[in-house]
């Protein structure tokens, strides 16, 4: 469910291994709809189409890729696991628990995993009286909606009043928020644990890594993403998720704080990364390990991914890059960098699949148009 750069390289690598794919989408400009790979596609225009292509047929496996598909199955939580075999725990309050930033914080205190101090933006009151110093974030408290609806996942707060103005933004759109503590300069030190945690409760394949570029720039989603081992980051991030008692997919996303040098928790996806697609490949394939998992098929764990590797989503990064030139943050030589190593992972395009990479030129633009 979900064929945008994650959903697409899912489905390439299932289909590659002969396994039928069918692709349900929310929205008719997921590119990878155009896939090859796909044996059926179903553009569904309400949660109840969505499930109908549940129905028909056998028992499938469902994948989720973004926030939206993760928040359909919560809202039809028992029909949905009796149709689907799905990589989300048992319970749908160790999901709520990880993906709800203003409760994420106390678990996260519990589990001994530091966190930047967070509050709940409840009212004009609570952020007056949340006694940070600004500058601070002010974020949605769950989803993607808020990112859709505004162009950018964060607001920079300079001022209270400055924090107070964002609020009353995001509340008269209906989306709840909280205010975070902004830890200074740490755009280019976000770190990342993508993890499959299987049916047994046991991790079975890692990806730990650094965002190199990201857009919008210096709070959005990698445009240039590398495999980087930092082993506290992976401890940190399976600390957060077995506090949570979860299982399946989850990309668990941290700052490195270079005033105290400790890693802290930003938040957690309970599903795939953009850059999902970095880690199934013909020597490492995190998807073909969750199906063959999630079908009972006990899979061998692969371990952590390690050598040189990068995703590179090369349209995106383009017009960040440019950006970060005008800006003199970026020169020829840094923005070649992750082009001549060793390793590169291309976002959309596939020589033995095309297609996506044609459809996704119009879904960049409509994204930064």
């Amino acid at each position: 469910m979900g064929l945008l750069h994650a959903g697409l390289a899912l489905a390439r690598s299932l289909g590659r291994s002969g396994i039928p794919v069918e692709g349900v989408v929310l929205k008719e400009s997921d590119f990878g709809l155009s896939s090859r790979y796909l044996s059926r596609r179903t553009a569904a225009g309400s949660d109840e189409e969505a499930l109908a292509a549940l129905r028909d047929g056998s028992r499938p496996v469902l994948f989720l890729e973004r926030d939206e598909h993760v928040e359909l199955v919560l809202r039809h939580w028992d029909e949905v696991r009796s149709l689907a075999d799905v990589p989300l725990p048992d319970d749908p309050e160790a999901v709520r628990r990880l993906r709800r930033k203003e409760l994420l914080p106390e678990l996260a205190a519990a589990a001994g995993v530091p966190a930047p101090r967070t509050v709940f933006a409840g009212s004009e009151e609570e952020i007056r009286g949340a006694g940070l110093t600004p500058p601070f974030l002010v974020k949605p408290a769950e989803g993607q909606g808020f990112a859709l609806a505004f162009g950018h996942k964060v607001v920079v707060a300079e001022t209270v009043e400055d924090a107070v103005a964002a609020w009353r933004r995001a509340h008269e759109h209906g989306f709840d928020t909280i205010v975070q503590e902004l830890i200074p300069g740490s755009h280019d030190r976000v770190f990342s644990l993508f993890t499959y945690i299987g049916v047994a409760g046991e991790p079975l394949a890692d990806v730990v890594g650094r965002k190199v570029r990201q857009g919008p720039l210096h709070f959005g989603t990698s445009a240039v993403f590398e495999v980087r081992p930092e082993p506290e980051v992976g401890a940190l991030g399976h600390r957060i998720l077995a506090a949570a008692g979860y299982r399946g997919f989850a990309h668990v996303e941290f700052a490195h704080d270079v005033r105290d040098g400790r890693f802290k928790l930003l938040e957690v996806n309970t599903r795939l990364p953009v850059w999902a697609g970095i880690a199934m490949t013909k020597r490492f394939d995190i998807g073909r390990l969750a199906y063959d998992d999630l079908g009972g098929a006990y899979p061998k764990a692969l371990g952590a991914l390690d050598g040189a590797a990068t995703w590179i989503y090369l349209g995106k990064d383009v017009y960040v890059s440019a950006q970060m030139a005008r800006r003199r943050e970026l020169g020829v030589r840094g923005f070649l960098a992750p082009y001549v190593r060793r390793g590169k992972v291309r976002a959309t395009f596939a020589a033995d699949d095309p297609r996506p990479a044609i459809a996704s030129i119009g879904y960049l633009r409509s994204r930064v148009g």
